[in-house]
């Protein structure tokens, strides 16, 4: 387990809404990715048992390593940790709450990942800016997010068959994309986050679900969070 410090992150309302809208109008080089081998990280967080909802209670994260591009994805390594949160939840400010927790699980892989993948809005969000784009900003890894609905976007659901896609735009720019994973189940959203693009998230997303509704990585992180908080984890 590497010993690495977690980067620093916003510690208040002010500092974290700043830095949305800071990010949400910043617009990096793109990453690519073409089908090539890939070290995925997902990432998660459970709250503790008899969660409130509230400031100060205890979150236990994950982050999974994930080989992906040959064969079947598997898991290498995981990163975790442990502590209280960082305040209540609020729509639009889930970074303020799960952030650095997050950031520490994924600080604590042995190796950085090529790019992350977190349950979480990226460029769909009011400020443009949501905490799967805060987490890839601040460690420097290209990120997407993958929710069940859109934050702010809108847009028509996709056709339905397994790997259809549709945009999901807002004000005219497209922030992310239904994904529909398999015939006759909810499509889920596949955002753009830091450095990536919606059709590189989806593609992504398709390469890493294996007959569920959840990227590997990140149904590990969350099985690995879930073994942390109830001391399952060896």
């Amino acid at each position: 387990m590497s010993t690495a410090s977690p980067p620093a992150w916003p510690r208040t309302r002010a500092e974290l809404e700043a830095a949305q809208a800071s990010l949400g109008r910043t617009r990096p080089p793109p990453w690519r990715w073409e089908g090539e081998r890939l070290r995925v990280a997902g990432c998660a967080l459970v709250a503790g048992r008899g969660r409130t909802g509230g400031e100060g209670e205890d979150g236990f994260a994950a982050a999974a390593l994930v080989e992906v591009g040959a064969g079947a994805p598997c898991v290498l390594v995981y990163g975790d940790a442990s502590g209280p949160l960082g305040a209540g939840f609020e729509s639009g400010l889930l970074a303020l709450r799960e952030g650095p927790l997050l950031a520490a699980a994924v600080a604590a892989l042995p190796e950085p990942p090529d790019v992350l993948l977190v349950h979480a809005a990226g460029r769909d969000h009011p400020r443009g800016a949501g905490l799967a784009v805060m987490l890839g900003a601040i460690l420097d890894v290209p990120s997407i997010g993958v929710t069940q609905r859109p934050l702010v976007a809108a847009g028509p659901p996709p056709e339905d068959r397994a790997g259809a896609r549709a945009p999901l735009a807002r004000d005219g720019e497209e922030l992310a994309c239904w994904l529909r994973i398999r015939r006759g189940v909810r499509p889920i959203v596949a955002h753009a986050a830091w450095r990536t693009t919606p059709d590189v998230a989806a593609g992504l997303v398709l390469a890493t679900t294996l007959g569920t509704l959840m990227p590997e990585p990140l149904r590990r992180a969350r099985e690995r969070a879930r073994a942390l908080r109830d001391g399952r984890a060896a």
